[in-house]
This record gives structure tokens, C-alpha cells and sequence, in this order.
């Protein structure tokens, strides 16, 4: 699948997926092929409830480090909206979520994605 051969551009990081929590949706999707207005129309990779190991960062990436343990905020917000410019990206109207068609999920081997939030674990 191309998903897997995503490039890291300069905003992006690239984590090493660690474990996927496997929830309510992802079985819907499975199951039925949608939820509501989101209708699974071509292969879809499920799973958007992560942690994983950073190991590689985009140019512009400050805040995180290629070794950096992160959990993976599911929601993906318009960086440039309003609300996530107010910090909070979680009342972003047009938030996107991982594994909501046309967005593939993170249960892969590694993913990488401009938008996205990640929270570095301690220790």
C-alpha cells in the first residue's frame, strides 16, 4: 500500500508504532463498512488510539527528538484554526480523526503525519 511510504516533510515526525488500542469504531468500520457519513470505500489501515518511538524528525520539528516515547492524539486539527491557535485543536470544526475515511489509521508498523499531535511520555 503507498501509506507505507510516506515521506517526512519538515513539520513531520515519524514514530515507530509501539502498541494500537483497538476500539469501538474500528470494529464498526470492520464490520459494517461506515459510520454514519464515513463510508469505507477502498482498503483502510483501522486504529487510532497509539504510542510509539519517534525516529525521525522533519526540519522545522523542534519539540521532539528521534528517541522520544509519545502517545498520538487521534484527532488531526487545521493547524492554522482558530480554536488551535487558541490551544484548543480539540473544538477544531474541521478536526480529522486516524482511521475516519479517507484517513488511514496507525495500526502499522510506522506512520508519519503533518497535523498531528504527539505527547511525549516521561521516562
Amino acid at each position: 500500500m503507498s501509506i507505507l511510504k510516506e515521506s517526512v516533510g519538515p513539520n513531520d515526525v515519524r514514530i515507530k508504532i509501539n502498541t494500537v488500542g483497538i476500539c469501538g469504531s474500528d470494529v464498526h468500520y470492520y464490520l459494517h463498512g461506515r459510520i454514519g457519513p464515513f463510508i469505507v470505500k477502498e482498503p483502510m489501515v483501522l486504529g487510532h488510539e497509539a504510542s510509539g518511538t519517534v525516529i525521525e524528525v522533519g526540519t522545522n520539528v523542534k519539540n521532539l527528538k528521534v528517541g522520544d516515547r509519545v502517545c498520538m492524539e487521534p484527532g488531526i486539527p487545521d493547524l492554522n484554526s482558530r480554536a488551535t491557535l487558541l490551544g484548543m485543536y480539540n473544538l477544531d470544526p474541521a478536526v480529522r480523526f486516524w482511521a475516519t475515511p479517507p484517513i488511514h489509521g496507525c495500526l502499522r508498523e510506522n506512520g508519519s503525519s503533518s497535523g498531528h499531535v504527539y505527547l511525549q511520555v516521561a521516562g
